[in-house]
């Protein structure tokens, strides 16, 4: 397990309103926090104020007779990927590293009591987070759990099948002072904690500045057994009030809060790093606001990627593949699915390789234009998060590098035209057939 050393470098990650995104910007890897447990992570500013018909299979002729074959055998048949003219693959590579030091994360706990506490936030304040907005809403941690157990606990059991059930129940309203910040009162949170909270999630009663962070969380430190409290982690998340203004309607904003518990799971960030860590709108861990963007009603976050699943638990090795170094062709269920081959793994380097995954417009993202091949660079060298040395470990858990690939920020251009191909890192990634599944085929870049 990597949390405490992830946390050393980059700590936990944080986020600010603007009017439709929800967007961190890390910290940055000089910021070095005193304590370890105590970290201001990396920023989110989140935008918060106040059909597919099976595709016409493609015959691809290789220099290999039985691929000839195949296709003359099937020319001229059009229909589901599942259709295919090309057997899916069956082959065993050897995982890489960088993907067994994923598969051997710590795992999502089955069950998770989170306790809710108020922060009442002193009018005036010194808080440059607050500034000198006025508003104090009257919160109560009673109503939001309430509201998160109502609509935040279902999204993960769906999103997770049913592998993981946050439950949130209501701690107390802590005031602060004139000259306390709301990073005080999250540590006076986790000290009055109760002692079977895995974590806490501290609300303010004050919204905010646009210009600052919207709300932060971290994984706190490591866990030796099967539970440790929070009081004894750290682990928390934090967020100002803006997502339960009453402008909102009756059900708060919650994709913030879906984010930023999953930062408290050790999940990293996806995007384009060293641009816009939220720059994605494929995942609930970058731009968890997206969905809200095409449908304005909605307060849920988006689905996340497969590689996050796979590092929770809830997507096992058996519906992972590893490419071998001459490529095949793979038949994709969809990633956010049940059960399947849902991960495609390209190897790169050591640490980094490539996942290939079928994201459909349904369920969670059913706000996606079009279902399709995604693409994501997955980096755990020292070198993806700044680490200069050996010593200083590997960008594990929340500081794993997760690059976005094949389209422009939003990211909402999948690869689903049959015959079309992306050129990334060495491999070339083909679609032959969109539809139950994908038919997609992986070879090796020429040189």
């Amino acid at each position: 397990m990597h949390w405490f050393a992830d946390l050393k470098k980059n700590g936990p990650s944080v986020s600010v309103p603007s009017a439709t995104t929800d967007t961190d910007e890390s910290v940055g890897n000089g910021f070095r926090p005193t304590s370890p447990t105590m970290h201001v992570p990396p920023l989110h500013r989140a935008g918060r104020f106040i059909g597919r018909a099976c595709g016409r299979l493609e015959q691809i002729l290789h220099n290999n007779f039985w691929r000839a074959v195949a296709a003359a055998l099937f020319a001229g048949v059009s229909g589901c990927a599942t259709d295919s003219a090309y057997p899916p693959s069956t082959s065993t590579v050897e995982r890489p590293a960088g993907l067994q030091l994923i598969l051997d994360h710590r795992r999502a706990p089955t069950n998770d009591l989170i306790e809710v506490f108020i922060c009442d936030v002193s009018l005036p304040t010194s808080d440059p987070l607050f500034g000198d907005l006025p508003l104090r809403l009257p919160l109560t941690a009673t109503t939001v759990a309430t509201e998160l157990d109502d609509n935040v606990r279902p999204f993960f059991e769906a999103l997770s099948h049913g592998l993981y059930h946050p439950r949130f129940m209501a701690g107390s309203t802590l005031r602060i002072t004139a000259t306390e910040t709301h990073a005080d009162c999250v540590e006076r949170a986790l000290d009055a904690s109760n002692p079977a909270a895995g974590a806490v999630l501290v609300v303010a009663t004050a919204e905010n500045l646009a210009s600052e962070p919207g709300g932060w969380g971290r994984p706190g430190s490591p866990c030796a057994v099967d539970f440790c409290p929070a009081a004894t982690t750290r682990r928390a998340v934090y967020v100002g009030a803006s997502d339960f203004h009453p402008d909102n309607g009756p059900v708060p904003l919650l994709d913030l809060i879906e984010h930023e518990l999953g930062h408290t799971l050790d999940l990293p960030h996806s995007g384009d790093p060293g641009v816009n860590q939220h720059a994605s709108a494929l995942d609930m861990m970058s731009n968890s606001a997206a969905p809200r963007d095409a449908q304005p009603r909605r307060r849920n976050a988006q689905d996340t990627i497969a590689i996050d699943r796979a590092a929770l638990g809830w997507l096992p090795a058996s519906d992972i593949r590893v490419a071998s170094p001459g490529g095949d062709v793979f038949d994709l269920a969809a990633s956010t699915g049940p059960a399947g081959l849902r991960l495609l793994v390209l190897p790169v380097d050591r640490f980094a390789f490539l996942t290939v995954e079928y994201l459909r417009a349904d369920g969670f993202d059913d706000f996606l234009p079009a279902g399709g091949i995604a693409v994501h660079r997955i980096d755990q060298s020292g070198a993806a998060c700044g680490r200069s040395s050996a010593g200083e470990g590997l960008c594990t858990g929340i500081d794993r590098v997760q690059t976005t690939l094949g389209s422009p920020s939003p990211h909402l251009e999948l690869l689903n035209r049959s015959g079309a191909s992306w050129v990334l890192d060495g491999w070339t990634v083909t679609v032959h057939g969109i539809g139950t599944t994908a038919q997609v085929e992986v070879r090796p870049t020429q040189r």
